[in-house]
């Protein structure tokens, strides 16, 4: 029985209701499940031992209060045991987050040069693109200046409005849509439904869903399509990404630019570790990846 309590509590309670941070239940959970258990043995102890190795003035009463402190000791130790792990698993996350942290931010300083420089050349172009009368150039080099200033500026915080991200989404969008010849049979449908105003999302979750569509799911003079779908409802977002198949690899690929699925899966779990759900799967000719997270 105190192997029960010992394995129980330091192997499947604790880990499982301190992630999920239901401190509470646990707490209910390891109490009840001591006072049962020590019930049952004191039970068994009391109506076979009792005739064979204990005295007739030995109550119940007894066989229960000894067992409850034996029970509460394990209790102790297996506690001990479940909290030091956890403990030691997230101070190790912690230095793994802090690992990937200065190593991403090293190569953003060695890519970025000088983000004052490129926006001041970016500025030129638009001026001459507008000069010599060229809008669409002109709303694709503005375009594609948002798109560098939300990278550099915009992300530095943990949490953004959705409704920036998303602009963010759109902007990627136009912009690639500038490399696209006017004779390719290409179509990106974006809907949004809901408030997009007043809630929030870490910053750069939701563009590998889009990069990786468009890159795997846009091929020259075939016909291709991208739905992208995006809706708020009651705090909770759902987003859908599909891209049609072109007999090629499709999906969300392990790849340099760090947007991969392996990637995506340690920034969620990081990020939304129990309040997230994310899947991928090919039907009816299309590649189809699913994400639903709780904003709160």
């Amino acid at each position: 029985m105190n192997q029960t309590i010992f394995y129980t509590t330091a192997f499947y309670l604790v880990p499982k209701f301190l992630r999920l941070k239901k401190t509470k239940t646990l707490i209910a959970l390891v109490a009840a499940g001591l006072i049962g258990i020590t019930l049952f043995e004191s039970f068994i102890d009391y109506n076979y031992l009792v005739n064979f190795f204990s005295s007739d003035n030995e109550t119940f009463t007894i066989y229960f209060l000894y067992n409850l402190f034996v029970g509460f000791i394990i209790l102790l130790v297996a506690l001990s045991y479940a909290l030091l792990k956890y403990w030691m698993q997230n101070e190790k996350m912690k230095r793994v987050l802090l690992e990937e942290k200065l190593s991403t931010e090293m190569a953003f300083l060695k890519s970025k040069i000088n983000p004052h420089f490129l926006f001041n050349v970016l500025n030129s172009f638009y001026a001459k693109s507008l000069k010599h009368d060229v809008p669409e150039l002109a709303d694709g080099i503005a375009r594609l200046a948002e798109l560098m200033r939300y990278m550099v500026y915009e992300t530095n915080e943990d949490k953004v409005i959705l409704e920036k991200e998303i602009h963010h989404l759109k902007n990627f969008i136009q912009v690639y849509q500038l490399r696209i010849a006017e004779e390719d049979d290409v179509f990106i449908n974006f809907s949004v439904i809901g408030d997009v105003t007043t809630v929030k999302i870490s910053p750069m979750l939701l563009i590998p869903f889009v990069e990786n569509a468009i890159k795997h799911g846009i091929e020259p003079n075939t016909k291709s399509v991208i739905d992208i779908s995006l809706e708020i409802k009651e705090n909770k977002l759902y987003f859908e990404v599909s891209n049609t198949v072109h007999g090629q690899r499709n999906g969300l690929e392990d790849e340099s630019s760090g947007f991969g699925l392996d990637n995506l899966k340690k920034r969620l779990s990081i990020l939304y570790p129990t309040t997230h759900t994310l899947e991928t799967k090919e039907e009816n000719g299309f590649f189809k990846s699913f994400l639903s997270l709780n904003l709160d």
